[in-house]
């Protein structure tokens, strides 16, 4: 690390650059959850300052600012932590359970107290000593492997429940912020291995490390897209779901039920709803006369299914007429996933290959070796 001072300062800049940009995000996206991301890459770009400001021996010439610097890093991973709650979250209020994640810093910064008044630490006997050393030495690490497997675990329960009322999920799965954690494992390992092991080949590597982390940040979250594009009514309607599941299963009338399935069937096939590339719940219910709440029973009821796997079958079977009509030969493969209501090729893909066990390609040829066979 004695070798790239030059290199963390510069990540370290872009961090911080990036780090303004979330907190004052010109887009208005997510933006609640884009200033606790703009929190973790600031404390993020401290943490590697650090490296910098210890080889001009900042710690010597001013030890307060460079203990507090350290202190910061434990609001690193619940900054993280707590963004990615409100990019997941239909309701972006704030709850005071949400401070409990700032206790360690809390815990951390009165231990230290005495320090930034006196400049003396604490003393203890050799086996007390050897305790706290040990907790001061293992807090941070025990920390940042808790917070990823929390942000993780949230991220694949948000893949999801997004499924329960949107039909294509390929611009809100925050699948760049689950790249960015797998990313993350990369610099936790490097971080600990200059805390613990002190690997010379990957010491080396780590300030190239933390900079590709940054750029791969920075390129996707300032392309995001609104997680849930609702309006106010549309989001306590779905935020209503789930609670109702729990406190009344059968929470729509035999009778309501026949009815909302008449008019769910004249849509499906007749007005071939599914086609609309936007297709949500909301639309739906809005389509039906129904509440998101009696819509999404229907589904679930009696088709035993999601919305997202309920709307894309449909799909899926315009796309199998659709393959072996004469407008597979005017169209390419993209052009018969946007006319079959799919948003992209990659996700059409996909779920063809789920539904029919072969990709449309696939399909197409099989099917036409089973017409030359039968002639």
């Amino acid at each position: 690390m004695l070798n790239f001072p030059i290199i963390m300062g510069i990540t370290s800049g872009a961090t911080f650059l990036l780090g303004f940009l979330l907190l004052a995000h010109s887009r208005k996206v997510n933006p609640i959850a884009n200033r606790y991301l703009g929190l973790f890459v600031l404390t993020l770009g401290l943490a590697m300052l650090e490296i910098p400001l210890f080889y001009q021996n900042f710690h010597l010439k001013h030890p307060n600012i460079f203990e507090l610097i350290g202190l910061v890093r434990f609001l690193t991973a619940p900054f993280l932590y707590i963004s990615i709650l409100y990019f997941t979250s239909l309701q972006k209020k704030f709850e005071k359970k949400i401070l409990w994640h700032f206790l360690p810093f809390l815990i951390f910064l009165l231990f230290r107290f005495p320090f930034f008044i006196t400049g003396k630490n604490f003393e203890f006997s050799y086996a007390v000593g050897r305790v706290v050393f040990f907790i001061l030495q293992t807090a941070l690490p025990l920390q940042a492997i808790i917070y990823w497997y929390l942000s993780f675990s949230k991220l694949q329960k948000h893949i999801k429940y997004i499924r329960q009322f949107s039909s294509a999920t390929e611009e809100i799965d925050l699948s760049w912020l689950r790249y960015f954690l797998l990313v993350l494992i990369l610099i936790i390992v490097a971080w600990f291995n200059l805390v613990f092991f002190d690997l010379q080949n990957l010491t080396q590597l780590t300030p190239f490390l933390y900079l590709s982390c940054i750029f791969f940040l920075a390129y996707f979250s300032l392309q995001q897209k609104e997680v849930f594009d609702f309006n106010k009514s549309d989001l306590n309607e779905l935020a209503t779901i789930e609670i109702s599941k729990k406190e009344n299963p059968k929470r729509v009338s035999e009778n309501r039920l026949n009815e909302l399935d008449k008019k769910l069937q004249a849509l499906m096939n007749l007005e071939k709803v599914y086609l609309e590339n936007d297709l949500s719940l909301p639309k739906l219910a809005k389509s039906m006369n129904a509440s998101c709440n009696e819509t999404s029973f229907v589904i679930n009821e009696l088709y035993r299914d999601n919305f997202y796997n309920f709307i894309n079958k449909y799909r899926v079977e315009e796309a199998k007429i659709l393959l072996l009509s004469e407008k597979y030969s005017q169209l390419n493969i993209l052009g018969i996933a946007y006319e079959s209501g799919f948003n992209s090729k990659t996700t059409f893909n996909t779920t063809f290959k789920k539904h029919t066990g072969l990709s449309p390609t696939e399909f197409v040829k099989s099917n036409i070796f089973l017409e030359k066979k039968e002639a």
